[in-house]
């Protein structure tokens, strides 16, 4: 009635249980979002040596203040020594680049709400210039 078990039963159900193993990896690997995080990447890092000195210049100066107010669900961006202030603030979102945006800055204040952002992880990148002097900034923000 019962054969006995032998090597090629053996090989047989290893066998079965190594294709089951690669169909759901392969199945799973579907579900998962392959994009790159920037659409220019290329760009970007041929422009890298410039971004570097804006970083550079915003080293050891407090020229921006940012305050993440939850009671008043706002953000507040305020440069400190000047108010000839042109850049752009964008609003990162690590785990989803369809919920990314920028904001113009502008004068020595910007107050940008937040009730409509969904919770969780962001990050702020300043990118600004005052005086013909360009500036780079970035900081984690939890909403």
């Amino acid at each position: 009635m019962f054969k006995k078990f032998h090597w090629g039963h053996g090989i047989t159900i290893f066998y079965i249980f190594f294709v089951a193993a690669v169909v759901t990896a392969l199945v799973a690997s579907f579900g998962v979002d392959h994009s790159l995080v920037v659409d220019d990447y290329y760009s970007q890092d041929l422009s890298y040596q410039s971004q570097y000195e804006k970083v550079q210049n915003s080293l050891g100066t407090t020229r921006v203040n940012i305050d993440n107010d939850a009671s008043n669900k706002e953000i507040a961006i305020n440069f400190v020594e000047s108010d000839n202030i042109k850049g752009n603030a964008q609003f990162y979102r690590p785990s989803d680049k369809s919920q990314d945006f920028d904001v113009k800055l502008s004068g020595k204040e910007t107050l940008i709400p937040t009730e409509k952002l969904l919770s969780g992880k962001w990050i702020l990148k300043i990118d600004w210039s005052e005086n013909g002097k360009a500036y780079y900034t970035e900081e984690i923000i939890f909403i």
